[in-house]
C-alpha cells in the first residue's frame, strides 16, 4: 500500500504522490468501464479500466468517491457508469496479472484478501 492523493475533475482521475507533489498516474473518465466495491463497510474500490491496467485503492471515503466517479461520468458523456458490488471481484493488476479481492465479515469489521488468480 502507497498513500497517494485522488483528484477527480470532470475529463479525468489524477494519482498524485502526496510527498513529492509528482502525478503517477492519469485516468481519462471516459476510459474507465465500471467501479467494483464489496457489499461491507470496508475501505476498498477498484476503478476497472480495460484499456489499462485496473487501479485499486482504500480510502474511508469510499462512498463519496465512488459517487462523485458517477457523478462526473455522466455529466461529461451522459454515461452511466456501473457500480459492481461483491464480496469478491477481480482486477487487472498489471499487463499479464490478475488479483483477486475476496472480503469477509468477521467479527470487529471487515477481512480483505487479495490474492494472484
Amino acid at each position: 500500500m502507497k498513500r497517494r492523493m485522488l483528484l477527480i475533475t470532470d475529463f479525468a482521475v489524477y494519482i498524485i504522490d502526496p510527498d513529492t507533489h509528482v502525478l503517477k498516474r492519469r485516468i481519462t473518465l471516459a476510459a474507465v468501464e465500471k467501479l467494483c466495491m464489496s457489499e461491507s463497510s470496508d475501505n476498498f474500490f477498484a476503478i476497472i479500466i480495460p484499456t489499462e491496467y485496473d487501479l485499486l485503492m482504500a480510502s474511508t471515503r469510499k462512498t463519496e468517491i465512488v459517487k462523485v466517479l458517477v457523478e462526473a461520468t455522466r455529466s461529461a458523456s451522459d454515461y452511466e457508469l456501473d457500480v459492481f458490488l461483491s464480496n469478491k471481484f477481480e482486477y487487472q493488476a498489471a499487463a499479464n496479472r490478475v488479483k483477486e479481492v475476496h472480503f469477509e465479515d468477521v467479527e470487529g469489521g471487515v477481512k480483505a484478501r487479495i490474492v494472484p488468480k
